[in-house]
């Protein structure tokens, strides 16, 4: 495990040092959860993917994306990220999607993540997406970019304010 640094940024030394030959795989959380630091950024997790297949070439990097989808014009498989996992009821399910989780990246491994996801063995055949929820699936992601798009402004106007004195 690598702890973050005192401002709640990557400890890039510490992250270097914890990646060794026999690690098979890197977990980068990209939103803070429940602690108090900034979510990482697309150059964050570029920055992180290349230290660590720098230091191993073969360890597969798994981002959780949750929170951090179409918040960037870039995604963590787009710099180099072997899978993704998320959760729908957030970002990507547009606030009303309720319940769910999305799964993507290198083949093998969506593959292997879904010979897990349910119950062993079952793949792809089977979701834990109800059929009747796929109405509301759709529809969030076709309000997602919207829905983030206004969190993400409302929170520049908030900053902005707060500049301000207001």
């Amino acid at each position: 495990m690598c702890t973050l640094a005192a401002d709640g940024c990557l400890d890039w030394d510490a992250l270097a040092h914890a990646v060794r030959p026999e690690t098979g795989c890197t977990l980068i959380q990209r939103s803070y959860g429940y602690s108090w630091r900034k979510s990482l950024s697309i150059d964050d997790i570029c920055r992180a993917i290349d230290l660590i297949k720098m230091q191993n070439k073969n360890c597969k990097v798994m981002v959780d994306n949750c929170y951090g989808e179409f918040v960037e014009t870039s995604e963590p498989p787009m710099v180099g990220s072997d899978l993704i996992a998320g959760s729908l009821i957030k970002n990507p399910g547009g606030t009303i999607m309720p319940c769910g989780g999305h799964v993507a990246g290198k083949k093998d491994l969506v593959a292997a993540a879904a010979a897990r996801l349910s119950a062993p063995g079952l793949g792809v055949e089977f979701g834990s997406v109800p059929r009747h929820v796929m109405r509301a699936m759709f529809q969030g992601l076709f309000l997602a970019p919207q829905m983030v798009g206004e969190t993400t402004g409302w929170f520049a106007n908030c900053r902005s304010h707060v500049s301000q004195g207001l």
